[in-house]
């Protein structure tokens, strides 16, 4: 078994944090183009608000005390939103407020979407999840593991085995990102192909999913498919997976599977003409606390017609009451108004920890120090402390994931629950209003 200390001699990611540095954020995301309840904040009933006034002071204050420019809230629990509401700006430059139909780019909250596609797709019995990887995409089992001698020199080992659909869904295929900046040679070589550009900077031309497969066949792994947890391309690559199978794009096998059946009307990889106005602006937050535009929401890539990269593992933009559809849609087991998408057993295996805590977690975001793994689309708790819950919220079973912009959202069905928190900038550490807004509702939804 690959080993931590081995890990972090082969690419030096072990430690408190992963670090973003500003100008890597701002050229990231400035050319990456990753591009239901109708319950108003006034229906809701009078009782409920006032009980949630913790909230409303919550996020009012964050505003205030200039901690985020705008952000809105949901929590839904025993069969009704009970908390719903939105302060600040969704715009600065504007100064246009956040609304409940404001549009959010959610990013990462795009894989578990991605993983419900294909828990889909193995329901009908056209993949499984024990498939390699190159039965849909050849030229992945032409990468070969890097491995890093004393003297910084990369040497390339064959797979030890084929990498299959579920090492992509559980992040540990032994792909990079390309997101973490230039940490050592293997990550600055992720960077550097230009995974998550609109259009090659050579030709000009906008690139397919297709197209970027290519190019990542081209690059090493970082370790021995299996061996560790690394937040990575992988759902990317499960989405063209999906796209092969189905001979569509992503985005309508997404609309035909998801989105036209459940309603969700607002998600998509694109901004379409009627969202332009309520399309939120993208900043980042320096250390000092300052908020720097990086993406005007009125002239985005997003808008942009001839974009043909739709990201499965960060492209989609969404609003909080479509995205709500999706948490209920998990939180039934699968079904939304009487319309099935998932056996409740698939959601179930989603919803369970398929990493296990025996393998190092090589960002340290998860694993036994958080007593929480990963499933099939977001992280599960597997423990829980009465410290810890006051602290962040996780009860045992909660399964969920952010997004890279301040977006978060849960599941608790062992509370029968959900909840979602939208902002809208990047940072180099988790706003602490995560861990905050859990808690608060976690007090609001727990059973007794």
């Amino acid at each position: 078994m690959l080993k931590a200390g081995q890990c972090k001699a082969n690419f030096l990611l072990i430690g408190k944090s992963v670090h973003l540095s500003i100008h890597k954020i701002i050229s990231f995301f400035t050319v990456l183009l990753i591009a239901t309840f109708t319950l108003s904040a006034s229906h809701i009933e009078k009782a409920s608000h006032v009980k949630m006034n913790e909230v409303d002071n919550l996020l009012n204050s964050a505003v205030l005390n200039k901690e985020v420019i705008g952000i809105s809230a949901l929590i839904y629990d025993e069969g009704r939103v009970i908390y719903k509401n939105s302060y600040g700006l969704r715009d600065r430059e504007r100064k246009s407020p956040v609304e409940m139909d404001t549009v959010w780019r959610i990013f990462s909250m795009t894989k578990p979407v991605t993983a419900t596609i294909i828990m889909d797709l193995q329901e009908e019995k056209k993949l499984n999840l024990s498939d390699p990887v190159s039965q849909y995409i050849p030229e992945i089992n032409n990468m070969k593991v890097a491995k890093i001698d004393k003297n910084g020199v990369i040497k390339l080992e064959p797979q030890n085995r084929a990498i299959t659909l579920e090492d992509l869904m559980l992040h540990r295929s032994g792909m990079g990102y390309g997101i973490f900046g230039s940490e050592n040679i293997l990550t600055s070589m992720y960077e550097n192909a230009e995974l998550f550009y609109v259009v090659d900077k050579k030709s000009g031309i906008s690139e397919s999913m297709e197209e970027k497969m290519i190019k990542l066949s081209k690059l090493p792994l970082l370790f021995q498919p299996g061996e560790a947890w690394y937040y990575s391309y992988s759902m990317d690559v499960l989405g063209r997976v999906a796209e092969v199978i189905e001979g569509k794009k992503l985005g309508e096998i997404m609309d035909e599977r998801l989105f036209k059946p459940l309603g969700m009307k607002e998600t998509s990889f694109r901004i379409k003409q009627v969202q332009q106005k309520r399309f939120a602006s993208n900043y980042f937050k320096t250390k000092e606390g300052n908020f720097v535009l990086i993406e005007d929401g009125q002239n985005s890539p997003f808008s942009n017609p001839l974009n043909e990269f739709q990201s499965g593992g960060a492209g989609l933009v969404s609003t909080i009451d479509d995205f709500s559809i999706f948490a209920k849609l998990i939180l039934d087991g699968g079904v939304y108004k009487g319309h099935r998408v998932l056996d409740e057993k698939t959601v179930d295996l989603m919803m369970e920890d398929h990493m296990g805590q025996d393998k190092p977690y090589l960002i340290p975001w998860l694993g036994p120090d958080f007593m929480s793994g990963f499933g099939y689309g977001g992280s599960v708790q597997i423990n829980e402390t009465t410290k810890q819950l006051a602290r962040n919220g996780k009860s045992i079973g909660h399964w969920g994931w952010s997004g890279a912009a301040g977006t978060i959202f849960w599941v608790d069905r062992k509370n029968n629950s959900f909840g979602i928190l939208m902002l809208q900038f990047l940072s180099d550490e988790d706003p602490k209003i995560h861990d905050e807004f859990r808690a608060l509702a976690f007090n609001r939804t727990k059973n007794e």
